[in-house]
């Protein structure tokens, strides 16, 4: 869906990780900022923060203004100074767009703005169409991710939309972020939204939920359980009309970001630091680490399963812990940390603290971050993780997979 907009008049018509047991995504909200950024209306969408804002997308022409606007640069580095990712729009013509031209887009994004990736709209829901240039749409646009991810360090972030459920999971291989929902109003997301088995193979930080025409605190509501539910950890909910739904925040837009800030968690994110030397030459050790974002002051208990084969594990008799944990990364709310490992048998509360120089930071917006050596996981390969507030009987996250191998893609948008 492209937006139409200029430098004197401003209209726009655009938008804006598996699952076992279900557990609800924690949402943050990606905004269709079709406005100028540092305008009225991206500075109204902007207030609340990084504690409920985490994406917005700069539009200039379409992506067809390469030109440079000093005020827009410095709004777009105040954004991301504030925790903020920002990302370029380009539009595709569903793969029939010259490739050249698009890069020319792209080009245009980076050389004047200093973004995190680009929002490539316009993309089919069938990754093997025909296109001219290219063979196959999905061709059409591994080509395009691997040209972002080669043109600027640090913008990394691939969005792809095409606004529906694709039937397999073809594109997930190339995007960061998938909008798989863009719908009109409450009933259309109701009632035409088609789940997908593959989805929930899949982080929650993997889809982005769109719906615009939604009126009322109620109808909200609604909306914001069901994309909770349905596995999107980014959401956007207007209830601007659909002749123009992305032209200015919507009404209620304190409650939707209120809302969203006010979850136990947002955001977990995990990654593996892999043992290196220092600048002089000393040698440091394999780190893995957990970030996340919240608005309470409380305990956090993760819960860690490693692929090792030789460990008594925790069973949970909560049916939400859908994971045997091995290992137990508790962080008090005084901020001490401490690594445990499991020495039960099996379903009794039974640990002891392991040597792991664990350490708990407080981060910019109610984020946390909490790491620890890895050497006590031995030889493990691989882990997945779940988060619970200290004394909660539920869980915040469903399970996620880390790699100890690697720091695949998948983290990517998480290093700002």
């Amino acid at each position: 869906m492209k937006a139409v907009c200029n430098r004197i008049t401003l209209s726009a018509l655009l938008l804006f990780i598996l699952a076992g047991v279900a557990g609800l995504a924690q949402s943050r909200i990606a905004i269709p900022s079709y406005q100028d950024p540092g305008s009225a209306q991206w500075n109204a969408w902007i207030a609340p923060g990084s504690p409920s804002i985490g994406i917005m997308i700069v539009n200039e022409n379409n992506g067809d203004d390469l030109s440079h606007h000093a005020e827009i640069a410095a709004a777009i580095r105040q954004a991301r100074k504030n925790g903020v990712f920002v990302v370029g729009y380009v539009y595709t013509g569903y793969g029939q767009r010259d490739p050249e031209i698009v890069r020319k887009d792209i080009d245009g994004v980076f050389q004047n703005y200093l973004v995190d990736g680009i929002f490539f709209d316009e993309v089919p829901t069938n990754c093997g169409a025909a296109t001219p240039k290219s063979g196959t749409t999905y061709r059409y646009y591994q080509d395009l991710a691997n040209y972002v991810r080669s043109r600027q360090v640090g913008g990394r972030i691939v969005v792809l939309n095409p606004g529906t459920q694709p039937p397999n999971d073809c594109w997930m291989s190339i995007a960061n972020i998938l909008v798989s929902a863009e719908s009109n109003g409450l009933q259309d997301y109701t009632q035409n939204y088609q789940d997908q088995a593959w989805f929930h193979r899949y982080s929650p930080n993997r889809f982005w939920h769109i719906v615009y025409n939604v009126s009322g605190k109620t109808n909200f509501d609604k909306v914001l359980s069901m994309s909770r539910e349905r596995g999107a950890g980014w959401v956007y909910v207007t209830n601007g009309g659909s002749n123009n739904p992305y032209a200015r925040p919507p009404s209620y837009w304190d409650l939707e970001t209120s809302e969203v800030a006010g979850q136990d968690v947002q955001d977990l994110y995990a990654t593996f630091r892999p043992a290196s030397q220092d600048e002089n030459g000393n040698p440091v050790g394999a780190r893995f680490s957990f970030r996340w974002t919240t608005a309470k002051q409380s305990g956090w208990n993760i819960f860690i399963e490693t692929d090792r084969k030789d460990d008594s594990r925790y069973q949970s008799s909560n049916p939400r812990l859908t994971i045997a944990a091995d290992f137990l990364l508790q962080v008090k709310a005084d901020g001490q940390t401490v690594l445990l490992r499991y020495t039960g048998d099996g379903t009794e509360w039974k640990w002891e603290a392991v040597g792991a120089d664990a350490r708990r930071f407080k981060l910019s917006g109610g984020t946390l971050l909490a790491e620890a050596d890895s050497a006590p996981l031995g030889d493990a390969h691989e882990l997945r993780y779940q988060i619970q507030e200290t004394g909660a009987g539920g869980f915040t996250s469903v399970a996620e997979p880390l790699s100890l191998n690697n720091m695949g893609y998948l983290f990517d948008i998480e290093d700002h």
